[in-house]
């Protein structure tokens, strides 16, 4: 039989010693050297043969793509870091951090570090019962030490599985500076363990303290993350003004508009509804489908009173819907395709004096869109309704007015009413009439290098020029963009390539001198005259596709129908 002898008082000072005696023995003369055991705290196992390195206190070369960067990205992988230490100094199974969309009654998963194999694999749940939607709902933090299994699903809600949990607990994450709890927190912390009763008042104290710097990082970020929205707003606005500028065609409005409302918001599918004077219906014009699959086509026409988009058109209000499976009308119009289960918004796009059409956003994930998000696409919509505004009242004007204000010569409106004036002339008395449409060679080549300035110039002195070789009854009007039209009175379809062919030459060997640089530009020539029983519609169709062939050919050239 042996006896245990704790001596903890060591005169020199020596750490604690621990002796095994034998029974009836003496303890001041032992048989035996004594056998000393040192308690220390147990630490991590580190190979001896290990050096540290500056490198381990520096941070790895991981690098993020250039879609990847941004505030929100470096928010996350900050947040991942303060996670995971978090998870290692509370031995957790899982650390994660929900943010709380009251507006929407939602928990929207931010970060987590777990090494559950059965943690959800959804970002979105809706405020509930557990234990997370508790502390968001009353403010205050919440400790289970016993958690049974069969209770797990109902108080965790980041489980898609049974997990061997038995403590868990989560607190509330403020905004910085908020003086009152009053407004609710913005997000909830919250950690599990599998040991039971292992969280207690300093677990809270430390995580008291760990809310609080996440609450710094919240709003440090969100102040950087709003200053680059800012920016990359601004950045879309200057971007559709400079296209709007290169080209003020209502398709390219349109196109601009769509193309940077999917740089701003999340989206499966945008779409621009505007209406359409010539088929006197609105119908879709622009179409974004990140997903190719089955979706409303371009130039389908809405129903604008049985439609959610055309109840937006009629009231100019925007419109959001969190869930699209419970609309009870369509989309855009009975027949559509669109069995997809989600979210959209819908702004509508509306000047001073009218609404000229909408945009659609959809996202497959239900309640994507908040007011944040309408707020962003009405910036746009409010420069895209301006630009059509523009074209509106210039098409408007053009059409009042006879002569075009860049080239100086006819309208299209006024070339068109003169045309058919001639051609029937030309059919009553039986006159030869040719019909002569010029084209720009390059001219989006030309714009871009020179400008939409420089090629305002360069147009109106090839209109001018074509003005000045023809007779002052014959016709000359700016067709459209680049193209030019002429109607040579009582001239047969040889004359009037001849004619063409001496225009072609003068343009190509005309030098031009804008803004102390020259350059010279080509055009193609289409070449018309009456075969059977001509109108002034065929012989522009003919003269289109002779026109046509021109340009597929390189240019340059001169065809005859």
């Amino acid at each position: 039989m042996k006896k245990l002898i704790f001596d903890d008082f060591q005169s020199s000072g020596k750490q604690y010693r621990i002796e095994f005696v034998d029974d009836g023995a003496e303890a001041t003369t032992p048989k035996q050297e004594p056998q000393a055991t040192v308690l220390e705290p147990k630490r991590a196992e580190i190979p001896k043969s290990y050096e540290f390195q500056a490198e381990d206190f520096l941070e790895g070369g991981e690098t993020e793509s250039s879609s990847e960067r941004g505030a929100r990205s470096e928010f996350r992988n900050v947040m991942m870091r303060v996670l995971t230490v978090l998870k290692d100094v509370h031995f957790a199974r899982t650390v994660c951090l929900y943010w709380v969309n009251k507006e929407k009654q939602q928990l929207v998963l931010e970060a987590h570090s777990s090494d559950s194999t059965v943690f959800t694999t959804h970002r979105r749940c809706e405020l509930g019962t557990d234990i997370l939607s508790q502390v968001a709902r009353t403010n205050k933090p919440q400790l289970v030490n016993f958690l049974e299994h069969a209770s797990q699903s109902d108080v965790l809600p980041y489980y898609d599985g049974t997990e061997s949990v038995r403590t868990a607990v989560a607190v509330p994450v403020f905004y910085a500076g908020a003086t009152t709890t009053a407004a609710g927190p913005v997000a909830v912390l919250s950690l599990d363990c599998p040991e039971a009763d292992a969280y207690g008042p300093e677990t809270m104290a430390l995580l008291a303290r760990f809310a609080k710097l996440i609450s710094s990082l919240i709003q440090t970020y969100t102040d950087k993350y709003d200053m680059l929205l800012d920016s990359e707003v601004l950045r879309s606005l200057s971007r559709l003004r400079e296209q709007f500028i290169l080209d003020s065609s209502a398709h390219n409005i349109t196109r601009s508009i769509a193309e940077e409302v999917s740089r701003l918001v999340p989206w499966d599918y945008v779409s621009i509804v505007v209406y359409d004077d010539a088929r006197k219906a609105w119908f879709i014009q622009q179409v974004l489908n990140r997903m190719n699959d089955s979706y409303v086509p371009v130039l389908g026409e809405v129903d604008v009173h049985r439609s959610l988009v055309g109840s937006v058109i009629q009231s100019s209000v925007p419109k959001v819907v969190d869930r699209v499976e419970s609309l009870t009308i369509p989309r855009f119009y009975p027949a559509e395709r669109c069995d997809t289960k989600g979210s959209l918004a819908i702004v509508p796009l509306i000047s001073l004096t009218r609404c000229y059409g909408a945009i659609v956003v959809e996202s497959k994930d239900t309640k994507s869109y908040a007011d944040a998000d309408v707020r962003l696409i009405q910036r746009l919509a409010d420069s895209g309704s301006w630009a059509l505004e523009v074209l509106t009242l210039s098409e408007t004007l053009t059409n009042v007015v006879s002569l075009d204000e860049v080239t100086g010569v006819s309208t299209r409106k006024h070339f068109l009413e003169r045309l058919h004036e001639e051609a029937q002339r030309a059919t009553d008395f039986g006159f030869d009439i040719a019909v002569v449409l010029v084209s720009v060679d390059r001219m989006d080549e030309h714009t871009l290098r020179h400008g939409k300035e420089a090629m305002d110039v360069v147009l109106q002195s090839i209109g001018q020029m074509i003005k000045a070789s023809i007779r002052h009854y014959d016709v000359v009007g700016r067709f459209d963009t680049n193209r030019f039209g002429a109607v040579l009175v009582q001239t047969n379809a040889n004359e009037a390539t001849l004619w063409a062919e001496k225009v072609r030459k003068n343009i190509a060997s005309n030098i031009l001198n804008i803004d102390n640089k020259s350059f010279t530009v080509t055009v193609s020539i289409g070449v018309a005259g009456p075969s059977g029983n001509f109108t002034d519609v065929s012989l522009l169709e003919n003269a289109e596709k002779v026109l046509k062939k021109a340009v597929e050919a390189g240019g340059n050239l001169v065809r005859v129908y």
